[in-house]
């Protein structure tokens, strides 16, 4: 467990360090005035923004006045720091993808498929409103025997529970386009994946473009059917992406991000993202459990 000032020193060294890594000139070559936060720190407080002991951006920002001022004395306005966040997308995207590798085993022999939705926004502000007109659409949750207005966020994640690849898409949106992008962004060689990911024909396209075989569970009326005995380990081994969708959505509030653009919601999503493989990553130098994060920060 680390206190605030420890968690954000190491934290801030994590980022940095990729930062110089892949970036080593970058502040040389952008032009006009010396922007007042550097870009590692503006990642730095995205990532911190996104534990639970901060209820909304409002209230990390009241407390980044009140507290963070020692560590970042050139602290912007509350829109400029959003504004900032929304640039460095790409960046938080990077920098999650290159801690993931740094805890992915090479011996893994799979990884595990699958998508949650996510609400936009309350239905009735976003008729009115327009928020995420043309954006968002209506899917339907099996757990919740629900209809949700949103989006749906992919994941791939290794047997550790380390997010490999992730994106977003329409909650409308097939599972199996979904699963091509998330084989591409991982360019890992197995997969395991539910019902909704199966098809003879894409699993041949994955096989021949990709070299990845996808071993997603038949429907039960289906000639490949597996039988019971196979759907139970199958289902056993993909629990793992349960308890990360879980996590996600109870540390890290991905169901509740606020979010009123598809810019502010990609932002947010890179920096949860970021955030649960950075509490992975602090564990592993710690050399407690990966997904022991809730009472990482205390």
């Amino acid at each position: 467990m680390l206190d605030l000032d420890s968690f954000l020193v190491s934290l801030y060294v994590l980022v940095d360090d990729w930062w110089q890594e892949h970036h080593p000139s970058s502040a040389r070559n952008k032009p006009g005035r010396p922007a007042l936060l550097s870009d590692p720190e503006v990642i730095t407080l995205a990532i911190l923004a996104q534990w639970p002991r901060f209820r909304s951006e409002r209230d990390f920002w009241r407390f980044a006045q009140a507290h963070l001022r020692p560590y970042f004395p050139n602290l912007c306005s509350q829109s400029q720091l959003n504004r900032r966040v929304r640039s460095v997308e790409p960046d938080l995207r990077d920098f999650q993808r290159a801690l993931a590798r740094t805890l992915c085993g090479a011996s893994e022999i799979y990884h595990v498929l699958d998508t949650t939705l996510i609400p936009a926004i309350v239905r009735v502000r976003a008729s009115r409103k327009g928020l995420f007109a043309g954006q968002a659409t209506f899917g339907r949750s099996a757990s919740k025997t629900e209809w949700v207005y949103g989006f749906k966020v992919a994941l791939s994640v290794s047997p550790q529970g380390v997010i490999c690849a992730f994106g977003l898409a329409e909650a409308s949106s097939e599972e199996r386009p979904i699963g091509e992008h998330l084989i591409v962004e991982d360019s890992h060689d197995a997969y395991l994946a539910d019902k909704g990911f199966t098809g003879l024909e894409w699993e041949r396209r994955w096989s021949d473009l990709y070299g990845a075989l996808v071993a997603a569970t038949p429907k039960n009326n289906s000639k490949r059917a597996w039988t019971k005995k196979d759907r139970r380990w199958a289902s056993g081994k993909r629990q793992i992406i349960e308890g990360v969708i879980d996590q996600l959505k109870d540390i890290f509030a991905l169901e509740r991000h606020r979010a009123k653009t598809l810019g502010g919601l990609l932002a947010r999503l890179a920096a949860k993202m970021a955030a649960y493989t950075c509490g992975q990553r602090l564990n592993d130098q710690l050399g407690r459990p990966l997904r022991h994060l809730a009472d990482l920060l205390v």
